[in-house]
């Protein structure tokens, strides 16, 4: 079982033994639905009831090492996809034949043991780590003041900064084994003889490992040239931009936490379930169940999967019927759906992605290759999610996106019994930015802003770009005043960050409403309510917090 946590091993293979210990029963439920099969009457009902039965064993089969047991329940599955396609009264050699088939796998069930060790996949790197990353930026810079103000500056967007006294230190720090990001002043390279030599090897050394960031007052071509010939992977002009620092940065820094692939798995069978759902959380994702087909549509509005893993085969509903439900959803038109069974016949596996599958595999699958199909498929659709649901600029939510997290988000607050609170946000006479400093500048402002709501709110908070200058924040199981306090540091922090523009430093505010469920119970009037407390903090002096517990007259 590879490098699996003990945990872990004794939960899958408890499943296993779970599946074994159930077997007898399976059988059992078979033998009764047979009992009921009747000589001369075209039962359909019936005969999809035992197939569906049959098919769940032949997939747990496979699933849990029992070869022989799968590969017969499928011979079985066979003769009674025939026998329902026909539709035609139940001649007692037909019944005889299910018989055999029975008998068959109740001599399997007395075997009660596997042919094959269940394969268990250990992936790469773990689980998905959730703890936030310490964003650091090992600073060699001789000028003190230019170091304690990029540190203040830097500090609002969740960076530390490691000042260092020599190179050395760099090397020391840089050979610890995580990622690093270093900025250095360029006269380094001039000073020291062996600076430029010293670097190139390191930066060979560490590879991806170690980003290089070179600063200087001087824009010459001589100095760029020892900046490459060291390894540098970017060159600011002094006094610094902090907002093309922070772009920079984010752009080359290296530890991005990766959010977990969102996969809902459908199917009737608890015991495969609890199976596939382990692989995938293994390999760092986070699942969803259906156990009922009536169940899904509920669950993609809720827990919005990036994939929806199902099995061909389940009772009241196939695969097949659920696929075209789902696609009739307009909201879940581009969801994945990848079926998982052991169906074989290549011209139902056509049909099924026809009918709203984009990929068919076979049960049993090695959990290696169950985990990379996914892996891909999830990632797409993630990307294009992204593009289709953000804000060019700034990445954050659009408009549109905003307004319906809020609606949901009011909707699962009011089932839990939750508070939640809306903050809209404007950028004060950021028109003035704009006549004044360009529309690229602008541009800039509102990216900081951007990045700022980033790193200062939760992981779990949702923000958007209301359009303009303004912002929507929705902050989750939040009262209005906690909510307030948040936006007021964030507010103040903000007004403390250096903009830059042609050389000359400029500072911006902006003001900010908030109101909160349950005051206000509408996801409509919450909005309302938030914009007219924004209106509010504008009209009583800008660069302010103002709450709202109320739905605004009209």
């Amino acid at each position: 079982m590879g490098d699996l946590s003990p945990s872990l091993q004794e939960k899958l293979l408890a499943l296993g033994r779970d599946f074994r210990h159930k077997l007898s029963s399976r059988i059992e439920g078979i033998v009764s639905i047979r009992a009921a099969l009747r000589v001369g009457r075209a039962d359909r009902a019936r005969l999809s009831e035992l197939r569906v039965e049959v098919h769940k064993l032949a997939g747990a089969g496979a699933t849990f090492g029992f070869r022989s047991l799968s590969e017969r329940s499928r011979r079985f599955e066979t003769l009674l996809d025939g026998m329902i396609s026909e539709d035609a009264p139940l001649s007692s050699e037909l019944l005889d034949e299910v018989d055999r088939h029975v008998s068959e796998l109740m001599a399997l069930e007395q075997a009660r043991e596997p042919e094959n060790e269940m394969e268990i996949f250990t992936a790469k790197g773990g689980s998905a780590k959730w703890a936030p990353s310490k964003k650091t930026l090992l600073l060699f810079d001789h000028d003190v003041e230019v170091v304690k103000d990029l540190s203040r500056q830097l500090g609002y967007f969740g960076y530390t900064v490691q000042r260092l006294a020599s190179l050395t230190e760099l090397e020391e720090a840089a050979g610890e084994g995580a990622k690093h990001l270093a900025l250095l002043d360029a006269s380094v390279l001039e000073e020291d003889p062996k600076a430029q030599e010293l670097l190139a090897r390191l930066k060979a050394k560490m590879d991806d490992r170690l980003t290089l960031m070179f600063t200087s007052r001087t824009d010459d071509f001589e100095t760029r040239l020892r900046v490459v010939r060291a390894g540098g992977d970017a060159y600011f002009l002094k006094p610094y931009d902090v907002g093309k620092l922070i772009d920079r940065m984010e752009t080359l820094s290296v530890e991005r936490e990766s959010v977990p692939y969102h996969i809902l798995i459908v199917d009737d069978d608890p015991e495969q379930v609890a199976y596939y759902a382990l692989v995938l959380q293994q390999a760092g994702m986070i699942t969803s169940v259906a156990l009922d087909p009536k169940r899904v549509i509920a669950v993609l509005n809720e827990a919005k999967p990036e994939l929806v893993l199902m099995d061909m085969y389940m009772p009241g509903c196939n695969g097949m019927e659920l696929a075209s439900i789902i696609r009739q959803h307009e909201a879940f038109v581009g969801i994945p759906i990848v079926f998982l069974s052991v169906e074989t016949d290549l011209d139902r596996q056509l049909a099924a992605i026809q009918l709203g599958g984009d990929d068919f595999l076979t049960k049993p699958i090695k959990p290696e290759h169950l985990v990379l199909s996914i892996t891909t498929r999830a990632a797409r659709t993630r990307n294009i999610r992204y593009f289709l649901e953000r804000d060019s600029l700034t990445g954050l939510l659009n408009h549109t996106n905003l307004k319906e997290q809020l609606a949901r988000e009011v909707v699962r607050a009011a089932r839990l019994g939750a508070p939640v609170s809306f903050a809209m946000i404007d950028v004060d006479h950021f028109k003035n930015v704009n006549d004044t400093y360009g529309h690229l500048t602008g541009d800039g402002v509102l990216r900081s802003l951007s990045r700022l709501l980033q790193e200062r709110l939760r992981r779990t908070d949702i923000i958007g770009r209301y359009g303009g200058e303004e912002f929507g924040v929705i902050l989750l199981n939040t009262k209005s005043d906690v909510a307030a306090r948040i936006m007021d540091e964030i507010r103040d922090n903000f007004s403390r960050i250096s903009q830059q523009a042609d050389g000359e430093e400029f500072f911006v505010t902006f003001s900010c409403g908030v109101a909160s469920f349950p005051e206000i119970k509408e996801a409509g009037a919450l909005n309302a309510g938030a914009d007219y407390a924004l209106y509010e903090a504008k009209e009583t002096g800008r660069n302010r917090v103002v709450i709202t517990s109320e739905f605004p007259a009209t």
